[in-house]
């Protein structure tokens, strides 16, 4: 049962390479289509980057903090190559997290992150800012904290058709649906609007991953 379960795990991984592409692609298309060919060499780079630790990270299941850091590095540096002031953004991480040999699963926060600019901040004429924070919470968990101050995902979802899905996000659900099933301790998400405005995405992950 639990060999089929990681089968299904490694499939839904798979799943995300084309959404991953071709929302990556997005942030390169204004370099190409105004010609800028410095501007467009130098994003094609770290596209090329990004896309070899994709296709390397999808094989796996876990990955040390380290590797996830430098790839959201990579995917947020992209970004704000085609955003410019409009995106701001800040990474956290405990001092007393050994990011070489703590382990999460791979290709687990950039769907959050991706959401938060695009459906968040990017719909604000003026922007906003992203902050990522990894903490040891306790001995046991990992908390990791995503939190923009967009307009707000109750906001966001009301503007959207009721039939509107994210599907990254969607596939990261199940993930840690399948993951809850095989693992002894189960991880934990919560996402929830701050007030009026903004988001914060929670996730408790078992340190022993």
């Amino acid at each position: 049962k639990n060999e089929i379960l990681m089968l299904e795990q490694k499939a839904l991984q798979a799943m995300m390479n084309p959404h991953f592409v071709f929302n990556v692609m997005n942030s390169i298309q204004h370099y190409i289509n105004t010609k800028n060919t410095a501007s467009a060499n130098k994003i094609l780079t770290g596209f090329a980057r990004l896309i070899r630790k994709n296709l390397e990270m999808c094989t796996q299941s876990y990955i040390t903090l380290v590797e996830e850091i430098d790839y959201l590095n990579l995917y947020l540096d992209l970004e704000k190559s085609r955003f410019g002031d409009k995106l701001q953004y800040a990474m956290n991480i405990g001092p007393h997290i050994d990011i070489e040999e703590t382990f999460i699963p791979s290709m687990w926060l950039q769907p959050y992150i991706e959401n938060a600019i695009w459906h968040g901040i990017m719909p604000k004429e003026e922007g906003g800012h992203l902050t990522i924070n990894i903490w040891q919470q306790d001995e046991n968990y990992l908390l990791i904290e995503i939190i923009d101050n967009g307009i707000g995902i109750e906001n966001s979802l009301h503007l959207k058709k009721d039939t509107y899905q994210s599907k990254g996000m969607g596939l990261t659900h199940n993930r840690i649906k399948l993951l809850n099933k095989i693992e002894a301790k189960a991880i934990q998400l919560n996402v929830q609007q701050n007030g009026k405005t903004g988001t914060k995405v929670s996730i408790r992950i078992p340190s022993s991953a």
